[in-house]
């Protein structure tokens, strides 16, 4: 099951990762939530139906798996918080827009840093979703029941 949850993931984000080049993304899932109330009523119908720029299978695994959204928005915002702590001493330091684009034309540019930014985006993600399916958070998926490695430490997953 948590295998399934990480295809879901990985297809969500491979599918959203054509949405870059659009003025509106994924990582507009990271605004606070007084920016985006919607995106935090679980079991409501409107919050994927108002996400821009969703294809109508995107629109679907959204519904299907809502209460996943919030933590894609935290794994969006750890993403983003990353990739600002690794460029902060460049010209461009990930500075977000306040649009639901969030970095604005740049991504659009292939480049190393916009290659980076969606890998350790997508890496945000996946580690909240993870996360939260590991503590139970979500009622979709469930961890492992085998035993831990002695020698794993407490807070790796």
């Amino acid at each position: 099951m948590p295998s399934l949850l990480l295809l879901f993931t990985a297809a969500l984000l491979s599918s959203w990762a054509q949405l870059l080049t659009d003025a509106n993304s994924w990582w507009s899932l990271a605004l606070n939530p007084v920016q985006r109330p919607e995106m935090f009523i679980i079991g409501a119908q409107p919050v994927c139906s108002q996400l821009p720029g969703l294809s109508p299978g995107q629109r679907k695994l959204c519904q299907l798996y809502q209460e996943h959204m919030a933590y894609i928005g935290e794994g969006a915002k750890t993403g983003i918080k990353e990739c600002q702590h690794q460029f902060r001493q460049r010209r461009w330091n990930c500075s977000t827009a306040d649009n639901a684009s969030v970095f604005g034309r740049v991504m659009q540019i292939g480049s190393r840093e916009t290659a980076f930014t969606h890998a350790v985006s997508a890496a945000g993600v996946v580690n909240a979703i993870s996360r939260a399916c590991r503590e139970g958070e979500l009622s979709t998926c469930g961890c492992s029941r085998t035993a831990r490695p002695k020698d794993l430490p407490r807070d790796w997953l």
